[in-house]
């Protein structure tokens, strides 16, 4: 999810994230009713970020049929769903169930944010630890009343702040039960290390009958003409309870599982489309319940899911929110993608 995120800190912030969840929900082909659905529900959303948290990060973007970030034309193919996501660091939430009631209230108000949210949304999830912190994940279909399952795929995409786009790019297919991800990271920031990765994913789609390797080495091939970009591949297969993941440059990729320690699956040194010496496919064990996790060198790598109890169970997006907010650096491009 990439397509709007802002701070919020007052009040003003709250009317410009409303105009533009409407604006996305139109671009969606949402009607009216289900436009001001979610307009609402951004407005509450940012509302609870100041009077809980004092302030936070709210992002907005497109999910398809609730798998977020998919930038394929065919994911268009899907039931479009806008997703919202909202992150702080406040004091958390004592009892996340007591405080999606209607009537709840630690402020002294109405208390029918939490609740109007669910009211409103295909699907909502919260994670909240006191002292911690809050991630709110909502998504809002256009159909009045639908409700929706959780993602099996969430990602959360942020630029290098003060540049327009992202020099990071992701994407997802699937076939004969086995599923196939790429995360690339276009060296530099802005427009020309977007078009580096936009490339890489491009030759995901295009070359899907590839095996990993020869996908690989496709990558490099095809970023040649541009300034190149760390690139990885990994192909999930559940039914051999397998994971092979191969990369050139600094893509984390790491399989976690309740219960077990966090599993950092190796890339080799390289530049694609400059430098790849050595292409090599690593396989590791799948267990049943685990999550994949890739993510860009924005995102730091000192993370673990089990300083957050039960985040593992949530859906991919509220993980990948929760690990972006704890561990984006800040000063650079950032994606981090989440896959069960």
């Amino acid at each position: 999810m990439s397509a709007f995120i802002t701070r919020i800190d007052d009040s003003s912030q709250v009317a410009e994230a409303r105009r533009k969840a409407r604006r996305l929900a139109q671009d969606l082909d949402f009607d009216d009713d289900a436009a001001e659905r979610a307009a609402i529900v951004v407005t509450e959303v940012c509302t609870n970020l100041i009077k809980h948290a004092g302030s936070g990060q709210i992002m907005i973007g497109h999910s398809s049929g609730g798998a977020s970030g998919l930038s394929h034309p065919d994911a268009w193919d899907r039931p479009a769903v806008l997703e919202i996501l909202a992150l702080d660091r406040g004091p958390g939430i004592v009892d996340v169930e007591e405080s999606r009631e209607d009537g709840h209230s630690t402020t002294g108000t109405s208390g029918n944010g939490l609740g109007a949210i669910g009211r409103l949304s295909s699907y909502m999830e919260i994670y909240s630890r006191a002292g911690r912190g809050t991630a709110i994940l909502a998504r809002v279909s256009r159909r009045a009343g639908e409700i929706l399952q959780p993602a099996n795929i969430g990602a959360v995409q942020a630029p290098k702040p003060g540049e327009e786009v992202c020099g990071d790019g992701w994407g997802e297919t699937a076939a004969e039960g086995c599923r196939t991800f790429l995360m690339a990271d276009g060296l530099g920031h802005g427009p020309d290390a977007a078009r580096a990765s936009t490339a890489a994913v491009d030759m995901l789609y295009k070359h899907s009958d590839l095996s990993l390797t020869e996908l690989l080495a496709a990558v490099h091939d095809a970023l040649r003409y541009t300034r190149g970009a760390a690139v990885a591949i990994a192909e999930l297969d559940k039914e051999r309870g397998t994971v092979a993941f191969g990369g050139l440059g600094n893509i984390c990729g790491t399989i976690v599982a309740e219960g077990f320690p966090p599993r950092r699956m190796v890339s080799t040194n390289g530049t694609a489309g400059a430098e790849a010496r050595h292409i090599r496919q690593f396989t590791y064990p799948w267990t049943e319940g685990a999550a994949l996790v890739m993510h860009s060198d924005g995102i730091g790598t000192h993370w673990s899911l089990s300083d957050y109890p039960g985040l593992s169970a949530h859906d991919p997006s509220l993980i990948a929110g929760v690990v972006y907010r704890d561990f984006s650096r800040g000063n650079d491009d950032a994606t981090i993608m989440v896959a069960k």
